[in-house]
């Protein structure tokens, strides 16, 4: 009789995986990968989308109101002020070179010129600083800057006046009025402004103008109660 050989079960043989399983693997996690990608903007969409951005604009437009009332009012308290302390330097003014030709310019002593010289400068020093505020509060803040500024060099026109000879020194008052209307012009396009803004903001009218007299081209209050509208 033949040997016989006993023959058992096969293992299985191992071969490395090949190419194609391992594409397929990558795919899969690509897939899964841009799968949870999509959940996650999805989700933050829902979070941060639309409604969470115009809600943040919103409140941008909120703090930004509060902060323009407030500056409205300090700037409406350093108009009221200034008001107080120019109108003297004003009147003085006005006396030297009387607006509109109404009398023959007078050269205003040198002290008295020293004085106005005095309380502009300081109220151009009260506009040096500019607070973040909206572009209404800005223009009118702006605006009473640059007519403190035309005031000063008004001062310098009249000093100049008080040193030179005839018939220079009246044609240095001559100009040196000419730039003090200007400036009273300036305030009062400022002064329109703040009063616009001070409504908008709730506070109602606020009429800061400098006094100018009849003629001289500067914006008239109007005849709204102070605190109306």
């Amino acid at each position: 009789m033949g040997r016989t050989t006993s023959v058992g079960p096969r293992k299985p043989s191992r071969h490395p995986a090949g190419p194609r399983s391992r594409w397929g693997s990558a795919t899969a996690l690509a897939a899964t990968f841009a799968l949870g990608f999509a959940v996650a903007f999805v989700s933050g969409s829902w979070t941060s989308g639309p409604d969470a951005t115009q809600r943040r604009i919103t409140e941008l437009e909120q703090a930004e109101a509060r902060r323009d009332v407030e500056q409205v009012g300090a700037l409406t308290e350093l108009a009221r002020g200034g008001r107080e302390r120019l109108a003297p330097v004003l009147e003085g003014m006005a006396k030297a070179s009387p607006p509109h030709d109404a009398a023959p310019p007078a050269a205003p002593a040198i002290d008295e010129v020293r004085g106005w010289r005095d309380v502009v400068s300081a109220e151009v020093r009260r506009y040096a600083e500019t607070p973040s505020a909206g572009n209404g509060v800005n223009v009118a803040r702006t605006g009473m800057r640059t007519a403190v500024e035309q005031l000063a060099a008004a001062v310098d026109g009249f000093a100049a006046a008080v040193t030179a000879p005839p018939p220079l020194a009246d044609d240095l008052l001559t100009l040196a009025g000419a730039q003090r209307t200007l400036a009273l012009r300036t305030w009062s396009v400022a002064a329109l402004q703040l009063d616009v803004i001070s409504i908008h903001a709730g506070k109602g009218h606020v009429h800061v103008y400098l006094p100018s007299g009849p003629g001289s081209g500067t914006i008239p209050a109007d005849t709204a109660p102070e605190g109306g509208g």
